[in-house]
């Protein structure tokens, strides 16, 4: 058997997240069912990590172990007739027998599209469509608060299983996009289940002067949620890129 590794893009918004569920579609179950029927037999996936319900990726990771003779580099577009298409293979080559997408991991950098506007905007309905004025270099402020190692069982959402708290975020930053347009880019060397959608929707609460910056100082020191403010809502988040 051999061992491949694949980026995969894909818009979540018409799925349950990633990872298989009942009576639920998702992007594992998709994959899972185009791989089985190229190779003729059941093949398994394994992601560099589950993004929920909405989320889109980029550069999302999976191996998978086939004894196809398909060469590597004509796996994508094998699949591009047996995938939907808002899910596509874009990339695929041989892996070493010991790497695994979710465990040899080092890094991933996601993105979140924020719109500042009063009223609906038809085709920006991939950012979040925030309905407040805001003080952005608070916002700014907020976010570079988050930078560096730090015990975020404030920042995730109830549902896992996780004892370990502690990431460390690498990178988090504020670009401006166009007029009341902005992408906040983060890199971390792993994410809380909800994590960044929790961070995304407190600092915006701190920058329309809801909740004080000294919240996220509690946060950290009590890992207490309720000191933090509302989820921002998924269909803006992208998983941009895995690092190993």
């Amino acid at each position: 058997m051999k061992k491949y590794k694949c980026i995969v893009e894909y818009d979540g918004q018409n799925y349950a997240g990633f990872q298989i569920q009942a009576n639920a579609d998702t992007i594992q179950e998709q994959l899972e069912k185009a791989l089985s029927s190229l190779f003729g037999k059941q093949t398994k996936v394994t992601a560099s990590g589950r993004t929920d319900s909405g989320v889109s990726a980029k550069g999302q990771v999976i191996h998978f172990e086939s004894d196809t003779n398909i060469q590597a580099c004509k796996i994508p577009l094998a699949l591009k007739t047996l995938l939907p298409n808002d899910i596509s293979v874009v990339n695929c080559e041989l892996t070493d027998d010991d790497f695994h997408a979710r465990f040899s991991a080092k890094a991933k950098t996601y993105t979140y599209k924020l719109m500042i506007t009063k009223v609906n905007r038809p085709l920006y309905k991939k950012y979040y469509q925030y309905p407040y004025d805001i003080n952005i270099k608070l916002l700014e402020q907020a976010l570079s608060k988050l930078k560096g190692k730090h015990n975020f069982k404030a920042f995730m959402a109830s549902g896992s299983d996780i004892v370990n708290f502690d990431r460390e975020i690498y990178d988090i930053s504020l670009s401006k996009l166009e007029k009341n347009c902005y992408q906040i880019t983060i890199t971390a060397n792993g994410f809380l289940y909800n994590m960044v959608r929790i961070i995304i929707g407190l600092c915006l609460d701190i920058a329309r002067g809801k909740i004080d910056i000294s919240n996220i100082d509690k946060m950290f020191d009590s890992g207490d949620r309720h000191y933090g403010g509302h989820t921002a809502p998924p269909e803006p988040l992208t998983l941009e890129k895995v690092y190993y």
